[in-house]
């Protein structure tokens, strides 16, 4: 994929140098705009980018700048004339547009909008107005709505004469005379109908909508549920004030996901792709969750320091606590991953806490019993053969007597039992800490990696040192 980019990058570099018009809209004609585009990301030089928007025709250009980089299209937008700029902005459709100048400088957003046209630059403001990732503010104004009364005849007129401004021509949304939603028809349906009949005859009445202000996220899975490529949003009076098509859709999707990502890494979200976010952007979006989980850690902490005496007195017990950790650690990360996206998916919901419970209970007596089995027959072959250093051990002996194998194993069965412990509980927590935040409206993917990972540090370690000084320590004389 890397090569194919730099050939065509070489390619269209090659074009523009030997002022190859031709041979730079052959270029624009046989390949999709968006590789185009991706070939060229690192080219900053507005003088060449500029070139390739004169020569190319009026039908790829602002499709292809759509596709460019923040960085290039504000350059473009710099040294493009009024005409150049109102002819690339009048091509474009409202959401484009609101994508390109949101991030932009205030005298780029004023410069664009006085080149818009009257109509679409009430499009552009009404679509900047609505709040960040809500239906209002993903949906596109360029659509085809019909009223119910019209015949299959005008309708396929109304398409031929307006479709190509149109974002897809697939499904037309109908409305009644007082602009009300009533009714979605598809192409397929227009094509096999009698030009006499009427859309209100033949329009599917149990349609999908959304209103203006639905989260994007629950538009997404709308989307999905119901199988659609396009869908009407409405304002509160139930009256269609633009669509959302498949690859809107498609965008959200990268978006949450991004974000989840990001989220259960203990990162926020970056906006831009990372070669070309700045170090210091980066070093800001890891570094504040990095000192909130230190301090989180002070739990931990202030176990180990509790039984600082037990460990002094048998520093064996030290070496073991980084394993227990991070199995347990590790074990409930996989937990709240698995619940955070089946709730993400609608795959259940909170009134189905008590059976994910009881089912990632029996699981994790399951793989409880299973790593501590594994674990007491590990940890004997290590501390035979010298990977664990056991000198703690023989000195213990020397001071009170007793049997050397029989001390590796009281320890080896320390850890495995509290393994066990910890496999239940980490799960157990992990599953049930996505459902208490959407039960006080947070995203899961935020708060549940990071505080599951904290909460399980601590009750692993207070299981590890209450196992040895109430049952395996005395045991053995301590």
């Amino acid at each position: 994929m890397e090569e194919k980019k730099s050939v065509l990058k070489q390619w269209i570099l090659s074009a523009i140098k030997h002022r190859s018009a031709k041979e730079l809209r052959e270029i624009f004609e046989t390949i999709p705009n968006i590789d185009i585009a991706e070939a060229i990301s690192d080219v900053d030089d507005p003088k060449l980018l500029l070139y390739i928007f004169r020569v190319v025709g009026s039908e790829y250009s602002a499709e292809f700048f759509a596709e460019l980089s923040s960085e290039q299209q504000e350059a473009v937008i710099n040294v493009f004339s009024d005409k150049e700029l109102m002819e690339i902005i009048s091509d474009s459709y409202a959401d484009d547009i609101v994508d390109t100048i949101e991030e932009m400088p205030a005298n780029i957003v004023s410069r664009v909008l006085k080149a818009c046209p009257k109509d679409l630059r009430g499009d552009v403001n009404r679509l900047l107005n609505y709040k960040e990732n809500t239906a209002g503010s993903v949906m596109t104004t360029e659509y085809i709505e019909m009223k119910d009364s019209v015949t299959v005849k005008e309708a396929i007129a109304n398409i031929r004469k307006n479709g190509r401004d149109a974002e897809t021509i697939y499904t037309i949304f109908v409305r009644d005379n007082s602009r009300t939603l009533v009714g979605t028809v598809q192409l397929s349906d227009l094509i096999f109908s009698k030009e006499d009949d009427v859309l209100r005859d033949i329009m599917d009445k149990d349609f999908v909508c959304c209103n203006v202000n639905e989260d994007q996220e629950e538009v997404a899975k709308m989307f999905k549920r119901y199988d659609l490529t396009a869908m009407a949003v409405v304002n509160s009076e139930s009256k269609i004030v633009g669509i959302i098509t498949i690859d809107d859709v498609v965008d959200i999707m990268e978006q949450e996901v991004s974000e989840d990502i990001a989220h259960m890494a203990a990162i926020t979200d970056m906006e831009d792709p990372y070669l070309k976010t700045p170090i210091l952007k980066l070093v800001l979006k890891c570094v504040p969750w990095i000192l909130a989980l230190m301090v989180l850690q002070v739990f931990s902490t202030m176990i180990l320091s509790g039984f600082e005496n037990e460990i002094t007195k048998f520093a064996i017990l030290a070496v073991f606590t980084p394993l227990i950790m991070d199995a347990g650690g590790n074990s409930g990360g996989q937990t709240t991953t698995m619940i955070v996206r089946s709730l993400s998916l609608d795959e259940f919901s909170g009134k189905d806490y008590g059976k994910v419970v009881l089912k990632e209970l029996r699981v994790a007596a399951i793989i409880g019993g299973i790593v501590s089995v594994f674990a007491f027959g590990w940890l004997m072959f290590e501390m035979s053969v010298g990977i664990v250093n056991t000198d703690s051990i023989l000195e213990r002996i020397a001071i009170t007597g007793g049997n050397y194998n029989a001390y590796m194993a009281m320890i080896a069965a320390l850890v495995a039992s509290t393994l066990f412990v910890t496999m239940i509980i980490s799960r157990m927590v992990g599953c049930s800490l996505p459902f208490l935040a959407k039960l006080v409206k947070l995203d899961p993917a935020v708060m549940c990696g990071p505080v599951t990972t904290t909460m399980v540090d601590v009750i692993s370690l207070i299981t590890y040192f209450l196992l040895w000084t109430q049952i395996i320590g005395p045991q053995l004389g301590f």
